[in-house]
């Protein structure tokens, strides 16, 4: 089976507690642009939950929008492969602040409806490539001074767009974006056993952020807050 039995919290509260403890010291406002696979392997169950590891991705995504303030500029993309014409990923909710009016309602409203509507996409693969640097380049152009800027990415499985730029190309080219005066780590999570932390750890090096590795996705809030906070303590922002 590819994760562990369930915890008997969704989460791991300690963790997700020790990370909040430092939060309002190392990062007091953030501009953060979420990243979620929605290729079809995310329509596969996890152990003894009765549900998908995108249903368990969403939910710890929840609880994770639930910490950030109103002030906090939070957005959402997905991907798979050819989601969008020729592109492997698609904008859901632009990052902008929480408490501001986005299409007809406020950002936080409209990232928890995204949130919810994520689904896997049949017969989808994985856009990786693409998808890191099209988001990087966003994330890069759209910096905020005063505010702690990061890209997240979450994927449980390896790139397989094979007309895709390469690692080693993708790598260059985020070497040459990262700009130590506008610091916007990535932290790429890796999902499941599909996933490779040896590839995480190494396109996020390129920008100074760090690769993570979670066995269910129930971890996610407390690793990738953690991960912020880390980021955050480097002076990224």
């Amino acid at each position: 089976q590819p994760y562990a039995a369930p915890q008997a919290a969704p989460a791991p509260d300690a963790a997700v507690a020790e990370a909040l403890g430092t939060w309002t010291i190392t990062v007091q406002s953030a501009r953060i642009t979420t990243v979620v696979d929605a290729s079809s392997s995310m329509s596969e169950p996890v152990e003894d939950t009765g549900r998908s590891r995108m249903d368990v991705t969403k939910e710890s995504l929840q609880r994770a929008l639930a910490t950030f303030t109103e002030d906090d500029e939070i957005g959402l993309w997905e991907f798979s492969t050819r989601l969008d014409g020729d592109r492997d990923y698609r904008v859901l909710v632009p990052t902008g602040r929480l408490g501001d009016p986005s299409d007809g309602t406020v950002r936080r409203a409209r990232l928890k409806t995204a949130f919810d509507g994520l689904r896997p996409v049949a017969n989808g693969a994985t856009g990786l490539y693409d998808t890191a640097l099209a988001a990087y380049r966003e994330a890069n152009s759209s910096y905020v001074k005063g505010k702690f800027n990061a890209l997240v990415i979450l994927t449980d499985g390896v790139n397989q767009d094979r007309g895709s730029i390469s690692r080693a190309g993708l790598i260059s080219e985020l070497e040459r974006l990262a700009d130590p005066e506008r610091p916007v780590p990535l932290i790429v999570i890796a999902v499941g056993p599909d996933a490779d932390l040896r590839e995480a750890r190494a396109i996020a090096a390129a920008t100074g952020g760090s690769g993570q590795s979670v066995s269910d996705p129930a971890q996610i809030q407390a690793v990738m807050l953690k991960a912020i906070v880390a980021a955050g303590s480097r002076g990224g922002g």
